[in-house]
Formats: structure tokens, C-alpha cells, sequence
């Protein structure tokens, strides 16, 4: 027997064996790596499918409130599909469905505005872009909440500044989308039980980051005779703001760290001549001509002479320019010619039956552009009349304040002149620009201009452009001062002084007739909020 043969044969089999058991632990331990990985890597799949979900959601909620608030679907739509794009992802989409779930609103009063609620189910269904095995639906319920915009003292889509010389009173709900800056020279009252901001509230100025020498005191929301809290540096810059601005006023002050959410409006693209409230006028006026119903007026005909005409003789001294100004004679429009007496026009009342009226100039070459509503004391409309531009509107003496009517102005800029305004005076020394006491009842969208380090845009005490020497003189304003946009047409910047103006005494306040919503004007705008209430995955 060869023995050395036999013992290499035995560990031949020996090493054929640990190579056997070695592979199958080798191959034991790949199977669970790869396992391991595969698994590693469907639970990353899954979690990025409800990613995708989710966040085509918060996207089809985003588009949702901006289609309502610019009029491009209808507030109480049943269905509304949005399309949501990844871009990163090769532009893989997601399909989201909004369904209505109740048929009719439900209205709730709250801080004193009227909210109408309605809810909505929100479906996204995704499936993985890598792997279609993995798919999931995301369901949201919300609520549809609309609040008329003018149902604000003050709104505001943009940082918000209240920064008044002397002493000043705000009533009426304030609210911004943004920070609040609020100080004063000497004393800011803020009568309301409603100051929010969807950001920070500041004691501050936003220019020049410091405090101003005066006071700001806020109504704290409770019952009986009313009491006022000082801010004295009180802001979100104290690390005990959430908390301590509870206890000093009861809830009327409260920002993003309370729950404030951003209110959705519309944008500036609603004034163009292409836009909604365009297309929504039955009165359309462009340059000297007048459209009603889609037709044409002939003057004298179809209303007095002199209802419409346009004038080049307004100096703007903010602006620097001359301003080509449409003149609407709003007595004339309802069809009271020169010398008719009260109740007996001469020509038909060509005010809008929809209460909507929209203006523009098409030919202003080198001036800058503007409407003018001139001799509106009475609004010859019953439930009142709204005017839109997307150029500067200018209201020359009191307004809306025989037999006042709901009304509005929207336009890029706001500005006003006293009774005693005069163009010819318009180049003159302010000396020469005395304003005398002016009264308007009316709601007002306008742009305003941003303020820049070390260049105040004037704050909402600036809000209405002025042109006068108002200096001790009562400037009486009811309505609602909302800003959701810049000025695309009047940028001229904000000083104070010779040869723009003088500040009057600002007797302003908040309508408090906009409270009922059947007095508000002709085509408010809605706020728009979405309240998110439940969801689930499926």
C-alpha cells in the first residue's frame, strides 16, 4: 500500500472541503450583504416616495390658494388637478387631485372678520421613479378659508412699517405676511385686538436697526374699559417674546411662532390690461375713450361733455415728471351735465352696473402715466363702485362722503390731493401748495416702494403720496389700506419736505361698516388660508 499517496488524498479531500465550506459561507455571507442592501435600499426608496408625496402636496395647497386669489378658479371649485415637476429627478411628475368635500361654506366670525371655511381632500399618488414597485397615496384634508381682504385696518404682503412722527391711532385688524417694524416719534396707539405677523414683530426701525425716541402702546385683549401695554423693546428679538407677549396682550399681538400663517391675495398681474379686473369691468375707459358693456360712448350723445378728458399739466415732484392724466368727472359719468340740479341728470348714468370700473393710458410717451377721479363728494351707484388701474391713480377732494357707498380704489399707486389743489401750483415753492381739510370714505389696494439700508420707503403713514403742505391740517380717511404689491410705474423715492410735502394730521381709521360683508365694495379681493386638519398614507 503506498501510504504517501493515501495521506495526499486525504488532504486533497481536506482542502476540497474547507474551499466547499468556505464559498458557502462566502457565499452565505454575500447573499445577506446583498440583502442587507437591497433592503437598505427599499427603505430609502419608500421613505423618498413619501417625500415626493409630501411635498407635491404642500405644492398643489401653494397653487391651490394662488389660483383662488387671482380669480383663476373659482373658491368653491369641486375638482382641481395640479401637476407637480421634480426637476432633479428628469422632471418625473406627481398627479395631485383636490376634491371638494362639503357643498356649501361655513361662516365663522372671528377677531370680527368673517371667515368662510370649506373643506377640501388633497390625493397624491406616487410611485418610486426607480422602482414602480414601491407606491404609495398620501391623502391631506384641509380647510379652504377666505377672508375678505378689506376686512383689515391694514394688510400688507410685504414687510409692514408704522413709523409715524406725531402722535398717530390705528383701529381695525392689522396683519402682514411679513415682519411688522412699529415704532414711534411719539405716540403709536394700536386700538385693536388683531396685530399679526406671519413673521417677526420688531420695536425697531427696519432702515437703520434702531429704536425711535417715542412709544407704541397696544390694546390687550380683554373685556371692559379698554387698557394699553407699552412695547418698550418687547419683541421677537427677546428670547421670552412666545410667551411673554401672551401675558403683557392677552393674544392681540401674535406672530409666526404663535401659528400666523401667510394669507395668499392677489398679485399685481390682476391690474394689468390683460388682467382680471380688466376683463371683469363693464365700464372700460382707455386714453379719451369709454367702453361700456364692450361698447363705445360718443360724448355728448352718450354722456356730458367734459366726463373724460386728459390734462398734462400735474407736476409730480416725486417723480420728477409731468404725468398725462386721464380725468374722469365721476358726476359726469352718472350723467350730470354743467348746471343740472340734484336728482335730475341730463344724460344716463354710465357708472358700471357691476360696480367695476377700469382705466388706463396707452399713450403717455415721455410723461408718466395717471387717472384721476375727480368730483366724486357722491357715488351715483347703489352698493357702490370699485376703480382699478395699473398706473397711478390720483383722488382730487373729498370722496364718497354723501350717502357713502362701499367703494374702492386698486391701483399701483395711491395719491391724494385736497380740495384746494390746484396744477398750476404743481411747480411751484410747497409754499404755494396749501392743502385744506379733505374727507374719503374708500377702500384702497396700492403699491408701495421698499425700503432699502438707510432709505425708508415712508411706512404705512405714508401709504396715500401726498403733494400738499398739510402741516396742521386734517386729512380724514375711512376704509382699509392694503399693499400686495410694488409700484411698477411710480418709483420715485420717499422724502419728506420741500418740494414733495408736508405731513397733515392723520385722522385715519378703519371702516368699520366693511365688518357686515354687504357692505363691502364691488369685487374685494379674498385672502386666502389653508388650515391643514388630518392625514394618512395608504
Amino acid at each position: 500500500m503506498n501510504i504517501k499517496k493515501s495521506k495526499n488524498s486525504q488532504v486533497l479531500i481536506l482542502t476540497y472541503l474547507f474551499i466547499s465550506v468556505l464559498i458557502a459561507v462566502s457565499t452565505s455571507l454575500l447573499f445577506k450583504a446583498v440583502n442587507k442592501r437591497n433592503t437598505t435600499l427599499r427603505q430609502r426608496q419608500i421613505k423618498e416616495t413619501f417625500y415626493l408625496a409630501e411635498g407635491a402636496i404642500e405644492y398643489a395647497i401653494d397653487s391651490f390658494r394662488e389660483a383662488i386669489a387671482n380669480f383663476q378658479i373659482s373658491p368653491d371649485i369641486q375638482n382641481y388637478d395640479v401637476e407637480v415637476s421634480y426637476q432633479t429627478l428628469n422632471n418625473f411628475t406627481v398627479e395631485v387631485n383636490i376634491q371638494r368635500k362639503e357643498d356649501t361654506d361655513r361662516i365663522v366670525i372671528e377677531n370680527g372678520t368673517y371667515v368662510y371655511i370649506r373643506n377640501y381632500e388633497i390625493i397624491a399618488e406616487v410611485a418610486h421613479p426607480e422602482n414602480s414597485s414601491i407606491s404609495l397615496t398620501l391623502h391631506q384634508i384641509i380647510a379652504r378659508r377666505l377672508i375678505p381682504a378689506f376686512q383689515h385696518a391694514v394688510f400688507y404682503n410685504n414687510d409692514l412699517e408704522i413709523l409715524p412722527g406725531p402722535n398717530m391711532t390705528l383701529s381695525g385688524r392689522i396683519h402682514s405676511n411679513r415682519d411688522i417694524y412699529i415704532d414711534s416719534n411719539n405716540t403709536l396707539t394700536v386700538d385693536s385686538f388683531y396685530l399679526h405677523s406671519a413673521g417677526d414683530i420688531f420695536n425697531r426701525r427696519k432702515d437703520q436697526d434702531r429704536e425711535s425716541p417715542g412709544d407704541v402702546r397696544i390694546r390687550v385683549d380683554k373685556p371692559g374699559s379698554p387698557q394699553y401695554e407699552y412695547m418698550n423693546g418687547l419683541d421677537s428679538d427677546d428670547p421670552n417674546w412666545t410667551q411673554e407677549s401672551q401675558d403683557r396682550w392677552r393674544g392681540t399681538v401674535q406672530t409666526a411662532v404663535h401659528g400666523v400663517t401667510e394669507l395668499t391675495t392677489p398679485s399685481v398681474g390682476s391690474i394689468d390690461s390683460d388682467g382680471y379686473y380688466a376683463n371683469q369691468a363693464d365700464v372700460v375707459i382707455i386714453n379719451d375713450t369709454i367702453y361700456k358693456n364692450g361698447e363705445t360712448l360718443v360724448e355728448g350723445v352718450d354722456y356730458p361733455t367734459g366726463a373724460i378728458t386728459h390734462t398734462t399739466t400735474f407736476y409730480n415732484n416725486r417723480e420728477g415728471k409731468y404725468v398725462k392724466m386721464t380725468e374722469i368727472d365721476l358726476r359726469k359719468l352718472a350723467g350730470y351735465a354743467e348746471g343740472d340740479p340734484e336728482g335730475s341728470p341730463s344724460f344716463p348714468n354710465n357708472l358700471p352696473s357691476n360696480g367695476l370700473i377700469y382705466a388706463t393710458r396707452t399713450d403717455s410717451g415721455n410723461y408718466q402715466p395717471g387717472i384721476r377721479l375727480k368730483n366724486g363728494e357722491k357715488i351715483y351707484r347703489e352698493g357702490g363702485l370699485t376703480t382699478v388701474t395699473n398706473q397711478p391713480l390720483y383722488i382730487q377732494g373729498d370722496y364718497n362722503t354723501q350717502d357713502s357707498q362701499p367703494s374702492a380704489i386698486i391701483a399701483d399707486a395711491l395719491n391724494i390731493l385736497s380740495n384746494n389743489w390746484n396744477d398750476s401750483n404743481s411747480t411751484q415753492n410747497l409754499s404755494q401748495r396749501t392743502a385744506s381739510e379733505t374727507t374719503i370714505n374708500c377702500a384702497f389696494i396700492a403699491g408701495i416702494d421698499e425700503t432699502t439700508p438707510g432709505h425708508y420707503n415712508g411706512g404705512l403713514e405714508n401709504y396715500p403720496r401726498l403733494h400738499e403742505k398739510w402741516s396742521g391740517v386734517n386729512l380724514n380717511i375711512y376704509g382699509s389700506f392694503v399693499a400686495l404689491w410694488e409700484s411698477q410705474v411710480a418709483q420715485g423715492a420717499w422724502h419728506y419736505g420741500n418740494p414733495q410735502y408736508q405731513a397733515p394730521i392723520r385722522n385715519w381709521h378703519y371702516n368699520t361698516l366693511f365688518d357686515d360683508p354687504a357692505n363691502l365694495p364691488p369685487f374685494t379681493p379674498w385672502a386666502v388660508e389653508a388650515q391643514r386638519i388630518a392625514w394618512w398614507k395608504e
